[in-house]
């Protein structure tokens, strides 16, 4: 993505998120971004949350379950039933960002939000 890209909170992107146990490996999943939008706009980085189609066998508190067919998806560009995993925060630079794909609405970003501070503690 060009570095002019502008990035506002809520948008989902395709990231190279490195693997866990080998840093130097990258796989390019989708993401929420959820620091504000100053921070957006001036930092070379963007905080985000994973986004993952392997569903939980139960809902955990930190995460929130997006349906494909659910108000929730809509404009997201997911191709399939998600979850957002607010126990996965990374900070990525913004020339990992492969690719926009939508936005989440501010209805579903306060519910993230939410998992966002059960996974903080906040």
């Amino acid at each position: 993505m060009s570095k002019e890209q502008t990035f506002c909170r809520g948008d989902v992107v395709l990231v190279s998120f490195p693997y866990v146990t080998e840093p130097t490996r990258t796989k390019v999943r989708p993401a929420v971004i959820i620091q504000n939008n100053v921070g957006n706009r001036f930092s070379p980085n963007l905080i985000v949350a994973a986004i993952s189609s392997q569903l939980p066998r139960r809902e955990y508190p930190p995460n929130l379950i997006v349906r494909q067919d659910s108000p929730e998806a809509e404009g997201t560009g997911l191709d399939g039933d998600s979850v957002i995993q607010a126990e996965v925060i990374l900070t990525v630079p913004k020339t990992s960002v492969v690719k926009r794909l939508g936005q989440f609405n501010d209805v579903t970003m306060r519910a993230i939000d939410q998992c966002v501070k059960v996974s903080l503690g906040l």
